[in-house]
């Protein structure tokens, strides 16, 4: 017996009925739409399904689960088709795409993607629309360990347009007195999508999709490319994710927390992924749920006043380091977590996500031990740093050189610095959450953002902790020198925390064009990146350089320094500038402020397709399966 299951329009209703006519196997469905599941739907041998793994019983969980793939972009535009054509006739085929695009607030069992992403690591077997369509007899084979089939009667075996044009047993709507065939069975044709969507709504299918269709094996030309979901790899690897503890959402805990969340997403066969989080061993799912409760504004009242307290009466040193060793974030955690482990059991790969975290490779029986490595400013430029913290990170390196432990490098110009220190690297470039990060057409949360933060009209942004190697200072100074209409054209708004080293000097003749928004809550950065005019990031140096990617993948027009990674990531979409000379970077943002961000925005987008955190966690992978040969 098994559970069928397809993301809608994914030909879904077509595979009921070959069964039906050439084996005589009959099908229920199990939804949750006008007419709701069949009421006798546990005597069949097959149910269908579009619904997500959560929304089902038990009782069809524990059935074979054979999952049919349809290439997102044709079963998309034949869902906004479906809607006009049988659910909505008043409906407008442009409006449904889009919403079909989008798949705002779980519309849509949550998209395309999604729907993928939750079933594919469930499947017990994979079809793919495409190839039912080519070859049945051959893609039918696929169910026989699942289902008794019994003798195939190949000549009752009916045409997609047969079925369009008869009468079926199912997609008909006969039993409900209905004739829909006609409409239920549209073209049955393969790669409609890229002729029936405008330039700007593929743009943005793929900006949302696009990781997922390459996972599935599907390429934004329409040739069908390596299915990722098929790559192999029988090992056992302990992600340390350590930072995850910590306050804040810095650039190294999002590569943290964007890894584990990618390896759950796109799972690799036979690796078995713990992670090693606040001292125990953990599964993903555990940790990103864990991460998403702690990620939430505090609500302990007595918390809250600790944290300030500490705060107030403690020396600002003395109150780093304690946040470091005893972060007022694991507090938040008091409450226990299931499934878990305290001591570890042998892994093949332990992966320290930053160097000066091998402490916590103590005690952990592992074959080999894989470090990343973000920057090496501890070395190059110590003035960045408190003392301490260089301390740290240098001992991390010696560990690496001592242990012979395998890097990685989240860029070139990082993995440069560090052969420079005699560590060889492999380069994984970071990535961007593009259902995240994307134009967004949510007024509601744009005008939000925007009297929330006091943003005016029209303004650059900039944002980053405030400290030294962020370069604020020098931005401020530029921004000064332009002209008072310029300013008032245009103002500056400077987002994020400060840190340490942040005390910054405001000229008088810019001092109502400057704005200071403090820390920016999670769930507000696309909207801060969407109404900005231009995104400015002008610091002295950096690993890779997250918050340019994110302004990115937003279609936001951006400036940055030209040096270190920053080059790499903005290829030739970004104005670029010295960013020791004051002129220069004033000269960056007077170019900034006069781009046209309509014809900027597309290669923005397709700028930020280079890096996701899909390829970041497969091509990790890959680094995993070369060391351990």
């Amino acid at each position: 017996m098994i559970l069928l299951v397809s993301y809608p329009r994914s030909g879904n209703t077509f595979i009921r009925n070959v069964l039906y006519k050439v084996y005589g196997v009959e099908s229920a469905t199990y939804h949750f739409e006008k007419h709701g599941a069949d009421a006798n739907w546990k005597d069949f041998p097959v149910v269908k399904t579009h619904l997500l793994p959560h929304q089902l019983p038990e009782e069809l969980l524990k059935r074979k689960v054979v999952y049919l793939i349809r290439n997102g972009g044709d079963a998309v535009v034949s869902l906004a088709h479906h809607r006009k054509d049988v659910i909505d006739p008043s409906s407008d085929f442009q409006l449904n795409l889009w919403e079909t695009i989008y798949s705002a607030e779980g519309a849509h069992f949550g998209g395309w993607s999604h729907h993928v992403e939750q079933w594919l690591p469930k499947a017990d077997e994979k079809l793919h629309f495409e190839e039912f369509i080519s070859n049945p007899k051959e893609a039918l084979t696929a169910m026989r360990p699942f289902l008794d089939l019994g003798i195939a009667e190949w000549d009752k075996l009916p045409s997609f347009q047969e079925l369009k044009h008869g009468n079926p047993e199912y997609g008909s709507g006969k039993h409900l007195g209905l004739d829909l065939a006609q409409h239920w069975f549209r073209s049955g044709k393969v790669n409609v999508w890229r002729g029936e969507m405008s330039e700007e709504q593929t743009r943005m299918y793929w900006h949302l999709h696009g990781e997922a269709m390459e996972y599935a094996g599907y390429s934004l030309e329409g040739e069908e490319v390596t299915r990722q979901y098929d790559v192999m790899l029988n090992k056992r690897v302990l992600i340390e994710a350590e930072k995850l503890a910590e306050n804040g959402f810095d650039g190294v805990k999002r590569y943290v927390f964007e890894l584990i969340k990618s390896a759950q997403r796109f799972p690799i066969l036979g690796l078995e992924v713990r992670v090693l989080f606040d001292g125990k061993i953990m599964d993903m799912h555990s940790v990103i749920e864990f991460e998403g409760r702690g990620s939430s504004p505090i609500k302990n009242g007595a918390l809250h006043a600790l944290k300030s307290l500490a705060n107030l009466i403690l020396p600002k040193t003395w109150y780093a380091e304690l946040a470091k060793r005893f972060p007022i974030h694991r507090l938040r955690r008091a409450k226990k977590v299931e499934g878990y482990e305290s001591t570890p059991s042998k892994t093949d790969i332990l992966h320290l996500t930053l160097p000066q975290h091998f402490a916590f490779a103590e005690g952990i029986e592992r074959d080999n031990t894989i470090v990343t490595i973000h920057d090496t400013t501890h070395h190059s430029h110590a003035e960045f740093h408190q003392p301490n913290n260089v301390a740290r990170t240098a001992a991390g390196f010696e560990f690496i050189q001592e242990n012979g432990a395998v890097s990685i490098s989240v860029s070139e110009s990082t993995q440069r610095d560090a052969d420079a220190l005699g560590i060889e690297s492999s380069v994984v470039y970071e990535g961007v959450d593009r259902r995240s990060f994307f134009p967004l057409q949510n007024e509601h949360l744009l005008h939000l953002v925007r009297d929330r933060y006091s943003l005016p009209d029209r303004f650059i942004l900039s944002l980053s902790t405030l400290e030294p190697r962020k370069n604020i200072q020098r931005l401020i100074d530029a921004y000064d020198a332009l002209d008072l209409q310029v300013k008032e054209s245009c103002h500056l708004v400077l987002a994020g925390s400060k840190g340490w080293g942040s005390e910054l000097k405001i000229p008088d003749s810019s001092a109502d064009y400057v704005h200071f928004t403090g820390f920016v809550r999670e769930d507000h950065l696309a909207a801060l990146y969407n109404l900005a005019h231009g995104f400015a990031y002008v610091s002295l140096y950096e690993g890779f350089g997250l918050p340019v990617l994110e302004a990115l993948a937003c279609g936001t027009a951006v400036l940055v320094s030209n040096t270190s990674s920053l080059p790499e990531i903005v290829g030739e979409v970004a104005f670029r500038c010295d960013p020791f000379e004051v002129d220069a970077i004033s000269t960056g943002l007077h170019n900034l402020m006069r781009c046209d961000n309509d014809e900027l925005k597309p290669r923005c987008m397709e700028q930020s397709w280079k890096f996701s955190w899909k390829d970041c966690w497969l091509e990790t992978v890959d680094v995993y399966s070369r060391t351990i040969g």
